[in-house]
């Protein structure tokens, strides 16, 4: 079963939170919007789906909400 654990970083250099990709096809780099205890916010996938061993977590995660699409020029 492949992990559906994504990591997302607030801001650069910042730790790394875990959240559930909730089937959103997400890659490293995406900008994506992510349910917290403080509402909604945006971050950007410091850690693919795949990558995170389920071992390492407790709990459950909370879900990303969506992709944010990258602006077209």
């Amino acid at each position: 079963l492949m992990s559906t654990i994504i990591g997302v970083r607030f801001k650069p250099n910042d730790r790394v939170h875990y959240f559930d990709s909730a089937g959103i096809s997400l890659s490293a780099g995406d900008r994506v919007v992510v349910e917290t205890e403080d509402g909604p916010r945006e971050g950007r996938v410091a850690i693919a789906p795949g990558q995170v061993a389920h071992s390492d977590l407790k709990g459950p995660l909370s879900p990303a909400l969506k992709r944010i699409e990258p602006d077209v020029d």
